[in-house]
């Protein structure tokens, strides 16, 4: 885009996009990221079962406007600190952003070129369920919080290119002097985002760790004793005998001190636990790391798409074991029951929104391997209806049922009134809005948040009629360990300093 054309936008738009491209075969997500620490909040990264690493990494510099709710029940829109709008739901408080931003469309060929990304708390669910706020909130996070960045790169690696996107704000009274002031800023500020990441581009080499040692929780604490989750585990069954739900999700939460930072613990754990959604972002003061293997909901144009997780074994130490593992996860009746029972509720959740005749499951119960732990996937597809914006579908499908249970209200009142503590992010959603209406989030599970120097991290077991409280109190350690075991050897990684080559 030259000045001309900027000119050209500058009459229609008051945000407008300037795009440049780099190839770049010699770089790493991770590096760019390591390059603009200083100024990046987020990076979303991925690894499916199909390739290596899949196709799109983001990152983004310098967040300019955020959406935020300390309840859910009032978003304010800031924007350089300043707050330029409120509204009473995020669908609201986005198309708020929208009109206020004002962005020439994009038509770049990737699945995100801009808009906002952040996370729903599992305690959003307060303000669109009839699910009481829990009492005990002792992290204190914010109930949503979304930030759209100025710069965003996004790394295709099956070009090995990096697409820099920068955004250029203008105002309504800009005279044509400003904005060409503006445009020539902005070009200089691509030149110097492209110096950072190829002078700060080095290779650091630490001691390989001991992917396979045993992951110890003697210095981890837990808001559940023992034998306390074992007694919320047999409440459960009580409601589920009494006919209030089928299935519960009760979860606890471990928390551990450590000298290592968000990022450190995000390295290892991209390393030791790759899962189709990665991310990491600094947000409102804490630090998010994730490896979640599970999607919330995909919308691309039109299409929905839910992919609903459950039924867990440990992985087997050996290929033999794994194989016998897997068979007797695929044979268990109480694992295949349950995992039916969600397969309907992410059916009934896509059905809420799509067209009707849409709904469709074109996988059911097929095995998915992951680093501690194989599970069952399904996956669950429909047609957004004309007069449904993408963020009803979000709300829609918030939370999974996977994290919660069945009938979903109920399962929710039940985990309100036997977990010790507020969830927070975890059980929630980590998203991007796309400003083109793509949404894609994930389940905040196998999610680690650090704050002063703690890092808390949160399981759960879904609850059924026949559960054995010893064993989902096992499982909720089984599925913690990754996460446990990331900070423990991020913080016995890093310490010893860097090693550059």
């Amino acid at each position: 885009m030259n000045h001309s054309t900027f000119l050209q936008a500058a009459e229609h738009y008051e945000t407008i996009p300037l795009v440049r491209r780099f190839f770049a075969d010699a770089f790493q997500p991770i590096q760019l990221f390591t390059a603009l620490r200083d100024e990046a909040v987020f990076l979303l990264e991925s690894k499916d079962e199909s390739s290596p690493w899949s196709r799109y990494s983001f990152i983004g510099i310098r967040p300019f406007l955020t959406i935020e709710s300390d309840r859910g029940e009032r978003f304010s829109i800031r924007e350089e600190e300043r707050e330029v709008a409120s509204a009473s739901s995020l669908k609201t408080a986005f198309l708020a952003v929208q009109a206020h931003l004002n962005v020439q469309p994009l038509t770049l060929d990737i699945p995100f070129s801009g808009g906002a990304v952040g996370f729903l708390s599992y305690d959003f669910v307060s303000s669109i369920e009839k699910i009481p706020r829990h009492v005990h909130d002792d992290l204190h996070m914010k109930t949503a919080y979304f930030v759209i960045c100025e710069s965003l790169f996004a790394f295709d690696h099956a070009k090995k290119e990096l697409i820099l996107l920068h955004y250029v704000r203008l105002r309504k009274q800009d005279t044509r002097r400003q904005k060409i002031e503006k445009y020539e800023a902005a070009l200089r500020r691509i030149d110097e985002l492209a110096q950072k990441i190829t002078s700060g581009k080095q290779e650091s080499v630490w001691p390989m760790i001991d992917a396979e040692r045993t992951v110890s929780f003697a210095n981890v604490r837990s808001n559940y004793e023992k034998r306390a989750f074992c007694e919320a585990v047999e409440k459960v069954k009580e409601y589920i005998a009494s006919g209030d739900i089928f299935q519960a999700v009760l979860s606890q939460r471990f928390s551990l001190e450590t000298a290592a930072d968000g990022l450190q613990i995000y390295r290892l754990l991209r390393h030791l636990n790759p899962s189709p959604y990665l991310f990491y972002m600094r947000l409102d003061d804490y630090e998010i790391a994730g490896s979640s293997p599970e999607k919330l909901i995909q919308v691309r144009g039109r299409r929905i798409e839910i992919d609903p997780i459950a039924g867990t074994r440990r992985r087997g130490k050996n290929e033999a074991e794994d194989a016998r593992l897997v068979d007797e996860l695929l044979n268990d009746p109480k694992e295949r029951a349950e995992h039916y029972m969600l397969v309907d509720l992410a059916r009934n959740d896509v059905g809420r929104v799509a067209e009707y005749g849409t709904v469709r499951t074109p996988q059911l119960m097929q095995i998915g391997k992951f680093s501690h732990v194989i599970h069952l996937i399904s996956k669950v597809t429909g047609k957004l209806r004309a007069d449904v914006h993408p963020l009803d579908a979000l709300i829609a499908a918030f939370p999974a049922g996977t994290v919660s249970g069945a009938p979903k209200i109920r399962a929710m009142q039940i985990i309100q009134e036997l977990e010790p503590t507020a969830r927070n992010v975890y059980a929630g959603a980590i998203a991007y809005i796309g400003f083109d209406g793509n949404i894609d989030s994930c389940i905040a599970i196998r999610t680690a948040v650090v704050k002063d120097g703690i890092a808390y991290v949160q399981a759960g077991a879904g609850i059924v009629a026949d559960s054995v409280p010893e064993l989902e109190w096992k499982e909720t350690r089984n599925k913690a360990s990754a996460l446990v075991h990331a900070i423990q050897s991020a913080e016995q990684l890093f310490k010893g300093g860097v090693h550059h080559v």
